[in-house]
């Protein structure tokens, strides 16, 4: 998946270390080192340390503790999805059709795509099955239908019908 060079903590800077992105406190937005730190990263989402570079003298404002450059990849996440698209290695938009139970995805936003990695298994959410099955969020979701260039789905701005010739 996606690789990003960004800085963390010493004591973190192991390959194959996961990690996971709560939230970016506010001193992080002002720091100087955010565009390549905290700011690569996206809340919810788990990384995995892939390569440690060279110790470069950096320090965390917050923690006052010494940061080190690493590449990371997205690492998979868990989460339910409707049996019908729980087939690996496809694509599909999540729906938000699990809300509220144990395993639905809460990191991903409704609108968003995902590509399906693994299935693990099945469970029942809100009285529906459900995969339980490892995936990585592909981007932010896409434009809402009522704002934006979109073609329009009003029959009455289709063209006229014409019989098919043989």
């Amino acid at each position: 998946m996606r690789r990003v060079v960004t800085l963390v903590s010493k004591e973190q800077a192991e390959v194959g270390h996961r990690f996971r992105v709560v939230e970016v406190p506010d001193e992080c937005r002002t720091c100087r080192l955010y565009p390549v730190c905290m700011g690569r990263l996206t809340p919810g989402r788990a990384y995995k340390i892939v390569e440690v570079r060279p110790y470069m003298g950096q320090r965390c404002k917050i923690t006052d503790g010494e940061m080190v450059p690493v590449v990371v990849e997205e690492a998979p996440m868990i989460g339910l999805v409707p049996l019908n698209k729980a087939l690996e290695g496809v694509v599909v938009t999540f729906e938000g059709e699990c809300a509220g139970c144990e395993g639905c995805p809460q990191q991903v936003q409704v609108g968003e795509k995902i590509k399906i990695v693994r299935v693990l298994g099945r469970a029942k959410c809100r009285g529906g099955d459900f995969a339980i099955v490892e995936f990585y969020a592909l981007g932010p979701p896409s434009p809402s239908k009522s704002g934006g260039a979109t073609a329009s789905r009003d029959p009455s701005r289709a063209p006229p019908s014409r019989p098919l010739s043989k």
